[in-house]
């Protein structure tokens, strides 16, 4: 038998009406301030350097007003780039959860979501899906340190209320890696690890009933 089809919902399939209140919604904010502060330098500096341009005698070069634009373009377009930093977003609903990267919103329901985990080394969350196949969550980054930790605790408390069962590590199968509490996300993964261990532990106890 194959399990649930890990593809997100079309949105024909799942309209954004059908999908009840808005539960809990995350933005990253650190990569947005240095997104933004980045931005507003490169486009400062192509409009300063495009009005300050003038001919330039000794080159034997004339910059007209067609390059001075030109040069102001360009360094929009960059700072517009840079702002897809901008445009990670996730938000959960009782019927699944919605993650936008950086192009297009994909929607799991919560039947398709097995676990939340925030993997060692990992910038960002991630979404278990059936097969092991796994999707970012760009919305919930690790520069956001202690904001990560609340954004990582209350999705897994909604997905305790909404998702499926906790999977159960099957007999033989190696540890979780130990994590080294020095690291900056070592909150996170320690967090993630126990919720795992005692999803499995509860699995466990009520199977030997």
């Amino acid at each position: 038998m194959t399990g649930p089809d890990p593809r997100p919902m079309a949105p024909d399939e799942w309209r954004p009406r059908d999908r009840g209140a808005v539960l809990l919604q995350v933005r990253p904010r650190r990569m947005v301030w240095i997104a933004g502060a980045a931005a507003f330098v490169t486009l400062a500096t192509a409009v300063v350097v495009g009005i300050l341009l003038k001919a330039s005698g000794d080159a034997g070069i004339t910059f007209r007003t067609f390059d001075q634009v030109g040069i102001i373009g360009v360094g929009a377009l960059m700072a517009a780039a840079m702002m897809t930093a901008a445009l990670p977003r996730l938000r959960v609903y009782e019927t699944g959860v919605a993650v936008r990267n950086i192009a297009g919103e994909k929607f799991y329901p919560w039947p398709l979501v097995q676990r939340i985990r925030f993997p060692p080394g990992s910038p960002w969350a991630q979404l278990l899906l059936p097969d092991d196949e796994a999707t970012p969550v760009l919305a919930v980054q690790a520069m956001d340190r202690g904001r990560a930790v609340r954004a990582m605790n209350e999705l897994r408390d909604l997905h305790a209320r909404f998702g499926p069962a906790p999977m159960v590590r099957p007999a033989g199968a190696p540890p979780p890696v130990v994590e080294d509490p020095d690291r900056p996300l070592g909150r996170l993964e320690i967090i993630d690890r126990r919720l795992a261990e005692k999803g499995g532990k509860g699995r466990g106890r009520r199977g030997g009933r």
